[in-house]
């Protein structure tokens, strides 16, 4: 099921080159996304290490998380780094923020090895 929604995810970023793509370096400014309009963030992954991302939505009226997929690694390497993408859409207008923390599940009192905010902003 889990590699039907990843197949799923991954067509509907070949078939709509308009919904923004975000990266880690995108949350250095904030983002203007339209109202109405999907986007995605995509952030490196390596599900081999026991780290994963988790992400929280800072207003859930601005903005709706509508889930998340892994991409395996392009290259066969044992090791090698995958991404998360995570799929959101704009509802209305407003101000928020998603913070994402790069942890392991099972080592709950640890802190996160990484967290990223991103500032998305919908007219």
């Amino acid at each position: 099921m889990k590699q039907l929604f990843l197949g799923l995810a991954l067509a509907l970023l070949a078939l709509t080159p308009h919904s923004p793509v975000l990266q880690e370096p995108d949350a250095a400014s904030p983002i203007t996304i339209q109202n109405g309009e999907e986007f995605f963030i995509a952030l490196q992954s390596n599900a081999s290490t026991g780290y994963s991302w988790t992400q929280q939505t800072g207003d859930g009226n601005v903005l709706a998380y509508e889930g998340n997929v892994r991409q395996s690694p392009s290259a066969t390497i044992p090791g090698a780094t995958g991404q998360q993408i995570f799929i959101y859409h704009a509802n209305r207008s407003g101000t928020s923020t998603i913070t994402f923390q790069y942890s392991r599940p099972f080592e709950p009192n640890a802190a996160p090895a990484r967290m990223v905010t991103f500032t998305i902003q919908v007219p």
